[in-house]
């Protein structure tokens, strides 16, 4: 299953004696069609695995979506996936979210603090009992 907001590339192709100084011809952008933003907001440290179907879709989609269901086995955080894909963070965000619209992989996003504002007066005191 391919996402059709994203161009199809065939990086066999691509010469990386040039380029960039990642080797990249391709700009990270081109990898999104140009989306620098996603639907579905995902936060830094929302930790993305791969769902159980990930295994049957992943041969549909190009090395970069592919590559970060392999990285996503266990729980990952998106701002690793970022760092290891050597992506933006919003390219990986948009990676991430159009493999969450497919179902090939699962969101995990931490549980805030209902209350944070009590939360802060609470720290607020105890660092005044200090």
């Amino acid at each position: 299953m391919t996402n059709d907001h994203t161009l199809d590339v065939d990086f066999d192709d691509v010469d990386h004696d040039e380029g960039d100084e990642t080797g990249r011809l391709i700009r990270p952008y081109a990898i999104t069609g140009g989306r620098t933003g996603a639907e579905t907001d995902i936060s830094l440290e929302a930790q993305i695995q791969a769902s159980h179907r990930a295994d049957e879709l992943v041969g549909a989609y190009r090395w970069e979506a592919a590559r970060l269901i392999e990285l996503v086995q266990t729980p990952t955080a998106l701002i690793e996936i970022a760092a290891r894909l050597e992506l933006p963070i919003g390219v990986a965000r948009v990676l991430v979210a159009d493999l969450v619209d497919d179902g090939a992989v699962v969101l995990h996003v931490p549980q805030t603090t209902q209350n944070f504002s009590s939360l802060l007066e609470r720290v607020l005191d105890g660092v005044r009992n200090l």
